[in-house]
């Protein structure tokens, strides 16, 4: 069994394989955006643009976005919050993922408009309360190995 990149602890076509392959639609934002980091895993844009619309489609480039994700290895997904409000919804979600060996994430609050029974991104914003944080050395890896940062990400 392949566990799905998103993180759930169940098998891919099981989770957002059914979403990629259109044989089931997301019903919450919370899967929508999980099976969009997973198609950012396999590069896979076509499913990217069909499931956002408004501000975030017209600012998006898929050529870009095909080398940014063909660059990217992918560490991790981690969800913070969710909420649904009637025909809108919002993710809060930190991804994980190096390039060239260097480690970093994306922390972002991801909107959501559901028309027609079908989720779409819409547009997202970085968390407010964000700035330059400072790993603790003995605190759990923000890249959610489950392990110290000195022996994961502060290693080197």
């Amino acid at each position: 069994m392949t566990l799905c990149p998103c993180g759930s602890l169940e098998s891919y076509l099981d989770c957002c394989g059914a979403f990629i392959s259109h044989q089931a639609r997301p019903v919450t934002p919370e899967a929508l955006m999980r099976s969009r980091y997973t198609a950012y895993t396999q590069a896979n844009i076509d499913y990217i643009i069909e499931t956002m619309k408004g501000p975030a489609a017209e600012n998006f480039d898929p050529n870009e976005s095909t080398s940014w994700a063909k660059e990217v290895s992918w560490l991790g997904l981690e969800v913070l919050g969710t909420k649904i409000d009637n025909n809108q919804g919002w993710v809060e979600f930190i991804a994980h993922y190096s390039v060239n060996e260097k480690k970093s994430n994306i922390h972002e609050i991801s909107f959501f408009e559901l028309e027609h029974g079908k989720w779409f991104y819409t547009h997202g914003k970085m968390p407010h309360n964000i700035k330059n944080v400072k790993q603790e050395r003995n605190a759990l890896c923000l890249c959610g190995s489950h392990k110290k940062y000195k022996k994961c990400c502060g290693k080197n």
